[in-house]
């Protein structure tokens, strides 16, 4: 499994994808590219919340696939329906 190459497509993939759309969605969108090397979805979990401020909530997220894991930290502002990927990790 390539993770350099991995890594490259969802950092692209997200650069491209419009802001109001479902981030974690997205990403398992772009995986699906990868299945060959990733394997099929397994599951979605939130591993935990945080409130950074009174506007924005801090998520992060595992995504299982059957050959790799993605932790996804996600920030989000409730009020205007946002989602920031804040940052990914592959293994």
């Amino acid at each position: 499994m390539n993770i350099r190459k991995i890594k490259l497509a969802l950092t692209v993939g997200l650069l491209n994808k419009e802001q109001q759309s479902n981030a974690l969605q997205d990403i398992k969108d772009l995986m699906q590219g990868f299945t060959d090397e990733v394997g099929a979805f397994l599951n979605l979990s939130r591993l935990g919340q945080a409130r950074l401020n009174p506007s924005h909530v801090k998520e992060t997220y595992k995504i299982r696939f059957e050959r790799c894991t993605l932790d996804v930290d996600l920030v989000l502002n409730p009020n205007t329906n946002t989602q920031i990927v804040q940052g990914f990790q592959v293994h």
